[in-house]
């Protein structure tokens, strides 16, 4: 990545500097020093940029783990939310079957009130009837009494 140069110049560092060890033996002591501590610097460099590499892998792989339990909670997520489209679909559904239900008792009573409607038509019209034959008698009946006078009057008669 962004250290790849980096190390391919602290390699070339330490190839040429092991070449130039091999080439120079006629070099004095403090040459020879001087080459020895920048060898060392370079190890050093060295060893610095492979804790960097170290460094940026385990970040990655910390970014990466985060980014798993992101999807993972994201995933419970939609899951809970699908559960709760279920609930309300169901209780949509019961909703719907009671007032399904409750139109079928209105019907029912609506059929019961028609029933006591046709009731009360017909017990009307036999009253009716009972009355008019009532009538019928009293006036087919000559007799005189206050009982039949009351009834007469009562029933509206002539």
């Amino acid at each position: 990545m962004k250290h790849g140069p980096a190390i391919a110049k602290v390699a070339f560092m330490l190839a040429a500097s092991a070449s130039l060890l091999t080439t120079a033996t006629s070099v004095s002591a403090q040459g020879l020093r001087d080459l020895i501590g920048d060898r060392g610097e370079s190890r050093g460099d060295l060893r610095d940029l492979i804790q960097d590499r170290l460094a940026s892998r385990e970040d990655l792989r910390d970014l990466l783990r985060d980014r798993l339990e992101t999807r993972s909670d994201l995933r419970d997520l939609i899951l809970d939310r699908l559960g709760s489209r279920e609930d309300l679909r169901d209780l949509l559904k019961d909703r719907l079957e009671r007032r399904t239900d409750l139109r079928d008792l209105i019907s029912d009573r609506m059929a019961s009130r028609e029933d006591l409607r046709d009731l009360l038509k017909d017990r009307l019209e036999r009253r009716n009837d009972l009355r008019d034959l009532i009538l019928d008698k009293l006036r087919n009946s000559d007799a005189e009494s206050p009982i039949l006078n009351k009834i007469r009057d009562r029933l509206g008669g002539e």
